[in-house]
């Protein structure tokens, strides 16, 4: 424990002690109406990347929320939400440098049944050539004729 006349000890008595608990149940309830909303808008099937956009976007308020109010960061100043930013700041890179990398890909990468992968089942791709006969992008051609 802190020592009476210790700088830690100081700033804790500056502090003004007062009850936190309607800010802790209004998080609470907007985090619950976060999740719900989750819930309901994973049964929806957003096109494209957007399903992963949305659900990313409020996985990042929920965050934000938790790390804001009950780690207490809503009331530190300086350096502690300058950490929490640039902690924000590396992981939407690294999100972004993921989904840009998954976008870019070729089609085998891509697991099958989802946009941009190649057909489900067999009968999807070009009917096969027939036994013998070559198919007609690879028929020899022909030289033209010298005069």
């Amino acid at each position: 424990m802190a020592e009476r006349g210790s700088v830690s000890m100081q700033e804790h008595e500056q502090v003004g002690h007062h009850s936190h608990v309607g800010r802790y149940a209004l998080v609470w309830i907007v985090l619950l109406v976060l999740t719900i909303t989750t819930w309901a808008l994973s049964r929806l099937h957003f096109p494209g990347g957007w399903g992963v956009l949305v659900a990313l976007g409020i996985a990042t308020a929920k965050g934000a929320l938790v790390a804001l109010f009950f780690m207490h960061l809503w009331d530190q100043t300086g350096a502690n939400r300058l950490v929490f930013l640039t902690s924000l700041v590396f992981v939407a890179l690294l999100v972004v440098i993921i989904l840009s990398d998954n976008s870019t890909r070729f089609p085998l990468a891509n697991p099958p049944g989802a946009e941009g992968a190649l057909p489900l089942n067999a009968t999807d791709y070009a009917p096969a050539p027939e036994p013998g006969r070559a198919p007609a992008e690879s028929a020899p051609r022909t030289a033209p004729a010298a005069h």
